[in-house]
């Protein structure tokens, strides 16, 4: 009989573009109770026999596996767990920042453009010189949406007389575009050159996603998962399950439905985190070779922190001494296709899909006053940022797992405190920001920099 202080579950993120395909050995232990089980679909047509059995025959119809796991809140597994929920091209390998390379007429007046930020999203930012067309105009720069606006300066015969020199100088004085991108000379220029105007040109070649080293650290590292919001890049796992010592299973194409982080600083459990979703049926195969534990930190509900800001930047009014538990609930929208396969088919689904969804975050706090009451009831749109706090990484750095969620209060609702004083339990159902460009976004901040 096998004995459950003897199980395991270990996985491996699956490469891009060949979801279903086993990875063995597994690269990770999850630190987490969980069981991947057998599911089969049966059809029985009903019969007519003359007798009172209600079925005659029966045949498997579709086969696939279930899994769930819980327990405290990792930040080493969390970002491999996010790759399938989130954001999937998250490995730690760090990112190639998009650039966009001038090439004007003249001499001396080129800039390479590099975005801010390293990754896909800078393929977004665009760059747009302007002659204004008329005399005397004073250069300026504008940011609209992702496009740098920068508006050419001219003499009194409407001549452009703005050089490369005088736009860096613009553009690292906006207090937007600074943000969107750096400009530095291109080879063989010396920015002394006057510049010609240049349609809406947008910078390209970056991907991946950058996993960074907060200003002032040097152990510290920021996982960053924003989610693609017009195209799929979600990943899927194998997972091994059970006794290493009686039969370990092995199921690939596992994606995850639902992510649970929650705490609750008015009890006394941590910091919990709990996933669900599906994978391919099973198969008794037990992996090559099983990786080392890593043991991470473990969190208290009590370091938890919360802001809510309204017209304020996130993270700007934090809520203090008021925060009883907060709950975030992230779905994937995956689903999976079971198609035509043969004969010799599996009878498990070969292709998944992706369908809209939103986060919930659920706060529940001490009504010690109604600024918060009053931001529900008039619908207000909120930036509602949560903190799970762990150890010190370092001299000011935390361990921790951050959500930012962005929409109104949908729902309210009364509670108590340890009998002595009234709560409110508030839900954020995520809507999109314009200026964020996603509608929620997560964050774990360690001291690793690999999955």
């Amino acid at each position: 009989m096998a004995e459950l202080a003897f199980e395991y579950l270990l996985a491996g993120l699956e490469a891009a573009g060949a979801l279903g395909t086993p990875i063995d050995p597994p690269t990770r232990y999850l630190n987490m109770s969980g069981t991947v089980t057998p599911q089969r679909g049966i059809y029985r047509p009903p019969e007519s026999r003359g007798a009172l059995a209600e079925y005659y025959r029966s045949a498997a119809v579709r086969k696939w596996s279930a899994f769930e796991a819980e327990g405290g809140l990792d930040v080493y597994v969390l970002p491999l767990l996010l790759n399938a929920i989130v954001k999937g091209v998250v490995d730690g390998s760090g990112a190639t920042a998009a650039t966009l390379s001038t090439n004007l007429t003249g001499d001396n007046n080129d800039i390479v453009y590099t975005a801010a930020t390293g990754g896909s999203v800078g393929n977004a930012i665009g760059v747009q010189y302007i002659d204004p067309g008329a005399a005397n105009q004073a250069l300026h720069v504008d940011v609209d949406g992702d496009v740098i606006e920068v508006f050419l300066a001219t003499d009194g015969d409407e001549l452009i007389t703005s050089t490369g020199d005088d736009i860096k100088t613009a553009i690292a004085a906006h207090p937007v575009a600074s943000t969107l991108v750096t400009a530095a000379d291109k080879a063989a220029n010396d920015g002394s050159g006057v510049v010609t105007a240049m349609a809406t040109t947008y910078l390209g070649g970056g991907v991946g996603t950058n996993i960074t080293t907060p200003a002032g650290a040097t152990l510290s590292r920021l996982w960053t998962f924003a989610p693609t919001m017009n195209a799929d890049d979600l990943r899927a796992l194998t997972l091994y399950w059970g006794d290493p010592n009686v039969q370990a299973f092995q199921s690939a194409y596992n994606q995850i439905d639902s992510l649970t982080l929650a705490a609750d600083a008015s009890g006394q459990d941590g910091v919990t985190m709990a996933v669900s979703g599906m994978g391919q049926f099973p198969a008794k195969t037990a992996p090559a070779s099983v990786p080392a534990m890593l043991d991470a930190p473990l969190m208290a509900p009590g370091d938890m922190q919360v802001w809510i800001d309204s017209s304020s930047a996130i993270g700007t009014t934090e809520i203090q001494g008021r925060v009883v538990s907060a709950e975030v609930t992230i779905p994937s929208g995956v689903v999976r296709k079971w198609l035509a396969a043969g004969p010799a088919s599996s009878l498990g689904f070969s292709r998944h899909g992706r369908g809209r969804r939103h986060i919930e975050a659920r706060l529940t706090l001490e009504l010690s006053d109604l600024t918060q009451y009053d931001l529900i009831m008039a619908h207000t749109s909120l930036k509602t940022r949560i903190r799970f706090n762990g150890p010190l990484v370092e001299a000011g750095f935390y361990h921790y797992a951050e959500v930012d969620v962005y929409g109104p209060a949908d729902a309210m609702e009364w509670g108590e405190l340890e009998g002595t004083n009234r709560t409110i339990q508030m839900t954020v159902l995520s809507e999109y920001d314009a200026v964020a460009g996603h509608d929620f976004c997560v964050r774990v901040q360690s001291d690793r920099d690999s999955l």
